[in-house]
């Protein structure tokens, strides 16, 4: 049986000599064994992971193609950056592998757009919007949320699935599997897209690119974008709130097929929470600029905000239902962020939490999955804390750049 691991980590010791933008890329991720994907490779949450049970049989250059595949993914950002709320994760990982085949290099395991009767050279969003027609909405634990591709009709069994999609071959369905379980943890990551950025503008200045030639090259170097926006952090952070709130329904026809199928509706109400951080560590202009990114949300659609200010303990609660432009705060003490988790974990009612501060405090304990996003008071405070943050799952931070020295 093959060492899996070892010989990964030969195929990187080669990469250090010959493929110095694969090398750099790669290092800035961790490197995870998972034997519940069922994919041999897939990329997301700044990890590397691999299936040794479905490359036990896979030879050395297998292991480094397969490899070199989740890297370009990498480099291509497509884990980080323009993943739409509510994705098709199995058309995600199939664009992801078309845009590659036709735009990087030649894998003979991933399907090209002639497979699919497309167009080839399309971009990677056109292949998506193609292939949602096509791929079943099928979650990584072999769900089906809408066999038809098109919102519609989802299967409570197996045997429903079936009888809804006859035309689906059983190994075309576990090809569907694998690639929702390979997409399952992209979501935007500005400062990871950041990060593969800086590689990609290193490798332009020295002229290291390795096997990173040609079309593959300009590929690549296309996809160089500004750096981090926390406007378009939080704008995302709400439309993935919303996207939690989406239900199928009878009552509605569906936007492309009418009422033959299901369509969509939506809560009336967001249900967010705000945590504001008044410590003795932040500062009068810390807490007017806070309470700006506050009323930002309110030209976002949120109708009524929840709002905690806490240092150790939670010492203010109240709602707001339209910007303002002055609130007095009680606090300025030390900081604990475990009162304010707690408070979030024990009100199902709330689909998203923001927490503003300047992450000086212990690292709080996180029991139930439920997104969180820290703003952090600026560049120095988000470097200190993000380290730490991104290990928690579903939680992710930005910063408000030179938040010290000027209001927003």
């Amino acid at each position: 049986m093959t060492d899996v691991r070892e010989t990964i980590s030969k195929v990187v010791d080669k990469w250090f000599l010959y493929e110095p933008l694969l090398f750099n890329v790669y290092c800035t991720h961790k490197l995870e064994e998972n034997t519940e994907i069922k994919c041999p490779f897939r990329t997301g949450k700044r990890r590397i992971e691999y299936n040794p049970n479905l490359l036990k049989q896979a030879s050395t250059d297998e292991i480094e193609m397969g490899l070199k595949t989740e890297v370009t993914r990498i480099l291509l950002k497509h884990p980080y950056q323009r993943v739409p709320p509510y994705p098709n994760r199995s058309a995600l990982t199939t664009a992801s592998d078309v845009t590659i085949r036709e735009h990087c290099f030649q894998n003979e395991k991933l399907h090209n757009a002639a497979h699919y009767n497309f167009e080839n050279q399309l971009s990677y969003e056109e292949y998506y919007r193609k292939l949602t027609l096509i791929c079943p909405d099928v979650t990584p634990e072999g769900d089906y949320k809408d066999l038809s591709c098109s919102g519609g009709k989802s299967g409570e069994d197996s045997q429903q699935k079936t009888h809804l999609s006859p035309s689906l071959k059983k190994g075309e369905i576990w090809e569907y599997e694998a690639a929702a379980s390979c997409s399952e943890f992209w979501d935007e990551d500005e400062e990871m897209a950041d990060k593969v950025n800086m590689e990609i503008e290193k490798a332009q200045k020295t002229n290291q690119w390795g096997s990173v030639t040609g079309q593959f090259q300009e590929t690549v170097t296309a996809s160089l974008k500004i750096p981090m926006d926390y406007r378009r952090i939080l704008s995302q952070f709400r439309a993935s709130i919303i996207s939690q709130r989406r239900k199928l329904t009878r009552m509605k026809p569906n936007r492309r097929y009418g009422f033959e199928f299901m369509g969509s509706q939506f809560e009336p109400k967001t249900h967010l929470l705000v945590a504001v951080d008044v410590s003795g560590s932040i500062c009068s202009n810390d807490l007017q600029n806070f309470f700006s990114i506050i009323n930002r949300f309110f030209s976002y659609g949120v109708e009524t905000i929840k709002v905690l200010a806490f240092d150790t303990e939670i010492k203010q609660e109240f709602e707001l239902k339209k910007a303002r432009r002055s609130i007095q705060i009680l606090g300025r003490g030390g900081t604990n962020f475990q009162s304010v988790i707690n408070y979030y974990e024990n009100h199902e009612e709330y689909q998203g939490l923001i927490m503003v501060t300047d992450g000086y405090a212990a690292i709080p304990k996180i029991k139930k999955n439920k997104q969180i996003l820290w703003i952090l008071t600026s560049k120095v405070e988000y470097d200190n804390a993000n380290h730490w943050i991104k290990d928690l799952r579903f939680n992710k931070a930005t910063f408000i750049p030179s938040l010290k020295n000027r209001g927003e």
